[in-house]
């Protein structure tokens, strides 16, 4: 695979002060918060400026303060009990310090970088939390998040993935006011407690210094960065699952490498209501206990065109990936694991057969680490999922 020393062009304008090198990160955003408490859980302090409040407000390391959105206006609760008023708010961490956020009874998060805090999108809340952190960090939390595997050529094929798709998707939620969100929907993103609890912080961050602004590109162009946890033996193309084109002409590889994972072949199971039920809210009108569930299937493998969800008064089509988004935000998403499956009514459950866990596009991570562990190079791995691609440099400047 060649190293080309070109640069490739962001395709998004950035805001003033802001470096080619960093992400936005929207936090929190399945949560839509209205109180968010923040500490200072390690390093020198922070800073923290409000609009419309004159001056700085030092916050220590372990001083915490609480911010409350109410109609249009944040309320912000000081370490010594002042208040401050404002319609938004910028806490920029000293030195290397981290920063500890948690939504009251449901989660934490630690991460470094600059956080702006506001009333939302059109000051209609619920609370907007942006992170403004360093490229390369996010790509190694990313990476931590999606595996707890030690392999080294693995850790840096997955990282140069995770990078690329940074840099092919930027401004991916240009609309709400930061490129990613913190979800599947874009990279799974948790912050520097993924680096923690893997216990591989050290192999991580390494592979990703080692692999450093590389990404991949297709004919001059950054190709989308997909990946999947396991393919299942056979991977499908992004016009396969979601229609539309591409920027790179993916085609399907046949990956005997992940055979043996523990999602090369799976079966789950739930009950016919709770199956209907997920149905009936994602399409908005109800559908009876006798509906069907009636898979088209295309192409080699058992890969789901889509489902068509018929009863006596309804038949609708659902693409596979959009079948799994609506079992997925009720039932969970262990639930289908891939659009490879097959499904059957068994008395009062559905019964689903698969292969694969993920969207089967891209790079398969068990199978990277199956080939990492046979002696092969990053660039062999990323040679295998991305035939034709090449590695480059992406833009590092002000």
């Amino acid at each position: 695979m060649n190293i080309l020393t070109a640069l490739v062009p962001l395709l998004f304008l950035l805001p003033p002060g802001f470096r080619r090198d960093d992400v936005r990160i929207g936090l929190f955003t399945l949560f839509k918060p209205e109180v968010v408490e923040i500490r200072v859980a390690a390093g020198e302090g922070a800073d923290l400026t409000a609009a419309g409040v004159a001056g700085i407000v030092s916050i220590r390391r372990g001083e915490a303060i609480a911010i409350r959105l109410s109609g249009n206006r944040l309320y912000i609760r000081l370490a010594a009990g002042e208040s401050l008023v404002a319609t938004e708010t910028r806490i920029s961490p000293v030195g290397s310090a981290t920063l500890e956020l948690r939504l009251p009874g449901k989660i934490k998060r630690t991460v470094c970088g600059e956080l702006i805090v506001d009333t939302g999108s059109g000051g209609r809340g619920p609370l907007r939390i942006v992170l403004k952190t360093d490229r390369e960090a996010a790509v190694a939390s990313v990476v931590a998040a999606e595996t707890s595997q030690r392999k080294t050529e693995a850790l840096k094929a997955l990282a140069v993935v995770v990078r690329t798709f940074m840099v092919a998707h930027a401004g991916r939620h240009s609309v709400e006011g930061y490129d990613f969100c913190d979800t599947t929907h874009c990279q799974f993103y948790r912050g520097e407690q993924a680096l923690l609890e893997t216990g591989a912080s050290s192999e991580i961050e390494k592979a990703v210094e080692a692999t450093r602004r590389e990404v991949l590109t297709f004919a001059g162009r950054t190709v989308e960065g997909y990946y999947t946890a396991t393919c299942g033996g056979m991977t499908v193309t992004p016009s396969m699952l979601w229609g539309g084109s591409t920027s790179y002409p993916y085609r399907r590889v046949s990956c005997r490498w992940c055979r043996g994972s523990r999602f090369d072949k799976w079966e789950r199971s739930a009950g016919i209501g709770k199956v209907l039920g997920a149905l009936s809210e994602f399409l908005g009108s109800s559908v009876s206990l006798s509906t069907e569930l009636i898979t088209d299937h295309g192409g080699a493998g058992g890969f789901v065109r889509s489902v068509t969800v018929a009863d006596a008064m309804t038949r609708k089509t659902l693409t596979a990936d959009a079948f799994r988004r609506a079992i997925g935000l009720k039932l969970g998403w262990n639930t289908v694991l891939s659009p490879t499956f097959t499904i059957e009514r068994r008395g009062q459950r559905f019964i689903f057969r698969g292969r694969g866990f993920g969207s089967q596009i891209g790079l398969c991570e068990a199978g990277a680490i199956a080939q990492a562990a046979a002696g092969r190079s990053y660039r062999d791995i990323l040679c295998f999922y991305y035939p034709g691609a090449e590695t480059i440099e992406s833009p590092s400047h002000e």
